[in-house]
């Protein structure tokens, strides 16, 4: 594979800039395994460092379905007014907003958090408990019903949905590139979503 092809193919993965999918591929004599570790890890690293930083700007975006019986309006929050006026924050609240309108999460994280939804996440339990009662061992029911009531958790929290115009990435990841783009914190602080049945 060429060096442009390969720098081409790294950044569509990543997201990183060309100079640093260049830097890194020359670091790691042409690996591209290597290097896409090593990229995850400077954005891993990246998403951190500006993620506790804090955010006291931001945007309200709407989404209205064609149909007209489902809308949401979510707000996302910034560090700068420069970058909360920016296309591509503002497109990304957008695609947000449309996300939940098809997606219906329950809460943007740590569902726990959330008296109705805690409530939720035990009736499962109790459910899965129920289902595999007396059919095998303890601990074994012990762990499915954990990976259950982690499979539903993420079903109902933003962040870790996956994102609908691109299910390898999630809500969480779109969020995590957003922050390395734009170079400040970005979170999504709260949404509504209302529905005619």
């Amino acid at each position: 594979m060429e060096d442009a092809q390969k720098i081409k193919e790294l950044r569509m993965e990543t997201g990183a800039s060309i100079l640093d999918c260049r830097n890194t591929l020359v670091m790691v004599k042409g690996d591209m395994e290597k290097a896409k570790k090593i990229l995850a890890e400077k954005r891993k690293s990246k998403i951190e460092k500006k993620s506790g930083r804090e955010t006291g700007e931001g945007a309200i975006a709407s989404y209205i379905h064609s149909n007209k019986k489902i809308g949401v309006l979510v707000e996302i929050s910034c560090e700068t007014d420069f970058v909360a006026k920016n296309e591509s924050f503002l497109q990304l609240a957008h695609d947000i907003a449309m996300h939940i309108a098809a997606s219906n999460p329950l809460c943007v994280d740590t569902p726990e958090s959330h008296p109705e939804i805690a409530k939720m996440i035990e009736d499962e339990r109790k459910k899965a408990m129920e289902e595999f009662s007396g059919k095998k061992p303890k601990e074994m029911i012990e762990n499915i019903v954990a990976g259950k009531i982690k499979k539903f958790a993420d079903n109902i929290t933003l962040v870790k949905q996956a994102y609908i115009k691109d299910p390898k990435k999630t809500i969480g990841d779109l969020v995590g590139e957003a922050i390395v783009k734009l170079g400040e914190n970005v979170k999504i602080k709260r949404f509504c979503k209302f529905q005619i049945d």
